[in-house]
């Protein structure tokens, strides 16, 4: 095992990062979590066969070489001489067995999908096949065969995502592979990680060390921050941050931004009333002023969204539909209430959950949809684990949602909407969506691709099946001598060559 060569030090020689976390991690299991900052927590404590660099590419990492069949369908990867923590080696075996675990139907991980291009991952999730049969085969120590469904673009960009990272033979050990190791855990007050000394790559690694206080209180984080005890404000680790905090940093121009491909909507429920009626939902959606929400609600660098695929992954330049036309809204208002053969609109609700965010889009949205229509509106908190169930079960009439991008590819957007998909919680189908979805997936023409999910996303948003209210812009303040954090679109942080100056 080879020694770990130190970086220069820095003129202070103060090498620990001081971050906020809100809440404590759901997971150490990189194949368990979901969150964006849990994501990034594991991308600093485990790495996979590559890594994305600060352009959003993927790169080798354990990988140390890649060969790719003409037909695009079989992946062979070498690993380089890397190792665990406690000195283990890394294998091809605890990758093939990581991934047979995370599909295992009795195994919690909602990214199982993420897997789902390798050859019979869908049917082992699905219980149909047994874990064995996955697409998979080590030919030697170093040397991983994998044979996917179909060919799949952003293959190897999947292979960078933690649902992807493997895990020791022993996962209740607290044994990592990445840049930085869990030191000590003090659930509701901090998290330490120290560089990892076993790592490939540590001499790239210039952090001793990062420090997570645990903190939900955004007003308690930003006087942290303003005291030197934290050298990092907002987003993606924390919550967005406050109205307040964003102007006082705005005019101290102290404010960043950068884009991500997420976008924040409204499910409608499809199959209940009254938005089973397309018209209905079309209405709803046509009378909200996006723009005028980012400026006074959000007060950030969103962007109005009227389609569910981000800028930065749409071939769709102009917008599905015209931001805030009230008029057209109340048309289609009344023809809905005409079909119903009635006057008035029953009682609607609005379920949401409560964070400072949150509150003020929905209070936004009842007041827009009264101006509108002349109806009240019902806002409904509910704890997140609470709204989240209600939206499974279909027990809502309309709620917030949001996505960010697992990868870069819209389908990581329309995917969401096939049926049965999991995650299709508006109960929205349509079989010629499903099919231009399945068409691409077999198409390996880039141009005739991005034509077929350019067509889908034209069928869901004239079915309207959520609101798309904006994409995402991630704000942040941070110390001027903290450099080179990697922020991914995906909307995670990688910290792997991050320092301090």
């Amino acid at each position: 095992m080879s020694s770990c060569q130190e970086p220069p030090p820095s003129k202070d020689n103060n090498q620990q990062l001081l971050l906020n976390f809100p809440t404590d991690p759901a997971s150490f299991d990189p194949r368990a979590v979901r969150l964006q900052r849990d994501l990034t927590l594991m991308k600093q404590l485990y790495e996979g066969l590559m890594r994305l660099d600060a352009q959003g590419a993927p790169q080798l990492a354990l990988a140390e070489k890649i060969e790719i069949s003409n037909d695009l369908l079989t992946y062979s990867f070498t690993l380089r001489e890397a190792f665990w923590s406690n000195g283990d080696p890394i294998s091809a075996e605890d990758f093939k067995r990581s991934w047979q675990e995370a599909l295992d139907p009795s195994f919690a991980c909602d990214y199982a999908y993420m897997l789902y291009p390798i050859k019979n991952g869908r049917q082992i999730r699905e219980g149909k096949l047994p874990v064995d049969s996955l697409g998979v085969t080590v030919l030697a120590p170093n040397l991983l065969t994998i044979q996917l469904e179909s060919p799949t673009p952003y293959f190897l960009e999947l292979t960078a995502f933690p649902t992807f990272f493997p895990v020791h033979q022993k996962p209740k050990t607290q044994v990592y592979n990445g840049p930085f190791t869990l030191k000590t855990w003090e659930p509701q007050r901090e998290l330490i990680l120290e560089k990892n000394p076993t790592y490939w790559d540590c001499s790239s690694v210039a952090l001793v060390g990062i420090t997570l206080s645990i903190i939900a209180d955004s007003g308690t984080e930003g006087l942290l921050f303003e005291k030197n005890q934290l050298d990092w404000l907002g987003q993606p680790l924390s919550a967005p941050l406050i109205p307040e905090i964003m102007e006082k940093m705005k005019n101290d121009k102290q404010l960043h931004s950068y884009s991500i491909d997420g976008t924040f909507w409204l499910n409608f429920n499809t199959d209940a009333p009254p938005f089973n009626q397309v018209k209905f939902r079309k209405a709803f959606s046509y009378a909200v002023h996006r723009a005028a929400l980012i400026e006074h609600i959000l007060q950030g660098h969103q962007i109005p969204a009227t389609g569910v695929v981000p800028p930065s992954l749409s071939s769709h330049h102009q917008p599905y539909f015209e931001d805030g036309n009230v008029t057209y809204a109340r048309l289609l208002f009344e023809e809905a209430l005409q079909e119903l053969g009635s006057t008035t609109l029953s009682p609607i609700t609005l379920k949401y959950s409560p964070s400072v965010r949150n509150t003020k889009i929905v209070q936004f949205l009842q007041d827009e949809w009264r101006k509108a229509f002349g109806i009240e509106v019902k806002l409904e908190a509910l704890e997140l684990h609470v709204h989240r169930t209600h939206l499974k079960q279909g027990h809502y009439q309309i709620a917030t949602g949001e996505w960010v991008a697992d990868y870069h590819d819209p389908l990581a957007f329309l995917e969401i909407f096939k049926w049965r998909e999991g995650v299709n919680i508006t109960n929205w189908n349509q079989d010629g969506y499903n099919q231009l979805l399945d068409r691409s997936r077999c198409e390996i023409d880039p141009l005739q691709r991005k034509e077929l999910l350019s067509q889908a996303e034209h069928i869901l948003i004239d079915a309207m099946p959520i609101l798309p209210l904006y994409h995402y812009a991630f704000d942040y303040v941070k110390k001027d001598n903290v450099k080179d954090v990697v922020l991914s679109p995906l909307g995670t942080a990688d910290f792997k060559w991050a320092r301090k100056l």
